[in-house]
């Protein structure tokens, strides 16, 4: 359905950047050059998004922000922002580089530090393009116009966001409400 503006709306539930994790019932979107199933092109680069403010009640970014600039970062949140209902709410989860950089030390990471400094290089689009921490999504967010925003372990977060993997430690997982 769409509105006045052309945008498509209700939108409920959206995976931003799916990549290769399908969520079975969200609206899974990544952009036109991934090589994965995907509901819809996107564009997340652009504050140009295909969704009517108001119409998105969950939005979850999975291991989608490093792999943007940091500018267009800022970008998609703040489009983002505007989308969102006002019940609404954004899970972001993604590798904490400080954490990780501990475990190495430590000797208990179960990754190497190059993927998740630089990304899996998997296929066009999977290089990361900063070093993403858990203190980093909260600036980002809050520079973006959220509000609530609340560090989340990542073994707290509910059921509802379609998490791939919660036994990695060296995620960081950060929700926030408009």
């Amino acid at each position: 359905m769409e509105n006045s503006q052309g945008k498509v709306g209700p939108v409920m539930k959206i995976n931003l950047g799916c990549g290769d994790r399908y969520a079975e019932g969200w609206h899974n979107v990544d952009f036109a050059g991934s090589p994965h199933r995907k509901d819809e092109e996107v564009d997340l680069r652009t504050n140009a998004l295909p969704w009517a403010a108001g119409s998105v009640e969950l939005a979850y970014a999975g291991h989608v922000l490093e792999h943007l600039f940091i500018d267009e970062v800022l970008v998609l949140l703040a489009a983002l922002h505007e989308c969102m209902a006002p019940s609404g709410e954004l899970m972001v989860v993604g590798p904490d580089v400080i954490v990780a950089q501990g475990m190495a030390t430590a000797g208990t990471l179960d990754v190497t530090m190059d993927s998740l400094t630089n990304g899996g290089h998997r296929w066009h689009g999977d290089e990361h393009r900063w070093h993403c921490t858990t203190w980093a999504v909260e600036a980002l967010l809050r520079a973006a116009g959220w509000h609530e925003v609340t560090r989340v372990g990542i073994n707290a977060v509910p059921d509802i966001w379609p998490v791939a993997d919660r036994r990695p430690q060296w995620q960081c997982a950060v929700s926030a409400r408009p």
